[in-house]
């Protein structure tokens, strides 16, 4: 049974990546957990703040039981669960909060594409640089169609452990989907300038689903997906969030975060603990 987090602050995005994964999920055994995160900081007085506080959290619930609800009437597979939970506090720390005590397989976050600043982000980029765990990452404006085209955007770097993809590939499976291995190269550099014993590694890995390579000249790896994306039919969009340096956070050098501050496609980010170094004129691929 997979344990997905759904993370709502009741707006059309947040209702959106609902649906969205309810539908990807529907020949799964799953157990759903609602959470909305509140703010508990006082508008008024002192003297008033408790009052507040505690009118913050029987609005909160009452829309949450509200939108649960709507959910169960939309949703009435036997093998799906559902249960709630309010935090008052940031989304970011509720969902590392809850991610401890439960483990989650994946974390579902709706994006207006609203954000303008990469610095501050949004809350599907907080969650993917600090949640740990796998994020999917919904735009408003997706469709909720099958899945069949998948793009895997890959540096063929070192990984923890190949079991990171497990989910990855169980979808491809149940879906019969195809994965699309897209890889950036530089200037003047050829395919076979690949790491070829992780290149190799993939592809084994890999050997029992439906696979192609496509390979892309751009200056950046940005750029890179983004021509990618546009000239081609892409259902998902699939990269790795390495666990990065502060200086890496700072220089706002991951790929992934920028793709989920202004989704155009489904992304979904896997999580990986390996902790990524690198010069500050350089830019980390994902």
């Amino acid at each position: 049974m997979k344990k997905i987090l759904l993370t709502t602050d009741f707006s059309k995005a947040s209702e959106k990546a609902i649906h969205y994964a309810l539908n990807l999920f529907n020949d799964t055994q799953c157990e759903f957990t609602l959470m909305h995160a509140y703010d508990t900081i006082p508008a008024g007085p002192p003297e008033s703040s408790f009052a507040l506080i505690e009118d913050a959290y029987k609005t909160s619930k009452a829309l949450l039981d509200k939108q649960l609800a709507n959910i169960k009437k939309f949703d009435d597979e036997e093998y799906h669960t559902f249960k709630t939970e309010l935090m008052p506090t940031s989304p970011s720390s509720a969902i590392q909060i809850l991610n401890q005590r439960n483990n989650y397989d994946l974390v579902v976050v709706g994006a207006s594409g609203r954000g303008d600043n990469i610095f501050f982000g949004s809350t599907a980029t907080d969650v993917v640089r600090n949640a740990g765990l796998n994020s999917l990452v919904i735009p408003v404006n997706a469709k909720i169609e099958s899945i069949k085209n998948i793009v895997f955007a890959v540096d063929y770097q070192p990984v923890s452990s190949f079991e990171i993809f497990e989910d990855l590939k169980d979808l491809t499976h149940r879906k019969d989907a195809t994965i699309t291995l897209l890889n950036i190269l530089k200037d003047g550099q050829t395919p076979t300038d690949i790491n070829g014993l992780m290149k190799f590694e993939y592809h084994d890995y890999f050997n029992d689903v439906k696979t192609n390579d496509y390979y892309v000249h751009e200056k950046n790896v940005e750029e890179g997906i983004a021509d990618y994306l546009k000239y081609h039919n892409v259902d998902l969009l699939v990269m790795v969030s390495r666990h990065h340096s502060f200086f890496d956070v700072i220089f706002n050098r991951s790929v992934t975060r920028k793709f989920a501050l202004h989704p155009t496609i489904p992304l979904l980010s896997i999580y990986d603990e390996v902790e990524t170094f690198v010069p500050e004129n350089e830019i980390i691929a994902f």
